[in-house]
């Protein structure tokens, strides 16, 4: 288990800029460097700040979220924004898969340009769809290409989705 007062000894947190320093020069660290590396998956667009500490590693958006309320989170930390990499304090919010989902950028592999409408051959139709409860739901199918997009948005406004989904 994370010892916050240690933590909040070794590490000092700005909320305003989200950048990280340490208090303390320690194995392979100096005072006031900045704490942290970028980190990502192989051939992955998805990169994040991880910080090592007490021999274990954490993202920085759990450290934060440690240090300014005095509890390591349980939960995925979410970033508004969509960039990992921004810390700031207003830039965070307590997540689950759901709602990182619907914080998601678009799929490079998107065709029509917007999340969650398709077009189908078969029928030469658009349909829309949306992730609600763990699950895709259908929405709707149209001729037309503006009416699936206006399902899907309105499906967005009525499940909560950030207003940069798909962006």
């Amino acid at each position: 288990m994370l010892n916050i007062t240690k933590l909040r000894n070794q590490l000092d947190y700005n909320p305003e800029t989200g950048v990280f320093k340490w208090r303390e020069t320690g194995s392979g660290r100096r005072k006031d460097l900045v704490a942290g590396c970028v980190k990502s998956k192989r051939n992955d667009r998805n990169v994040w700040c991880r910080i090592v500490f007490d021999g274990q590693e954490y993202t920085s958006g759990q450290l934060a979220w440690a240090l300014m309320t005095g509890e390591f989170p349980d939960f995925i930390i979410d970033h508004i924004d969509q960039d990992p990499l921004n810390d700031k304090w207003s830039n965070l919010r307590r997540g689950d898969a759901c709602v990182d989902q619907r914080n998601n950028k678009k799929s490079i592999r998107n065709k029509t340009g917007v999340v969650g409408v398709k077009f189908h051959k078969t029928s030469s139709k658009y349909h829309a769809f949306i992730g609600a409860g763990g699950k895709q739901k259908y929405l709707g199918s149209s001729d037309d290409f503006f009416e699936a997009v206006c399902m899907r948005k309105r499906a967005e406004i009525e499940y909560k989705y950030s207003p940069n989904h798909g962006l």
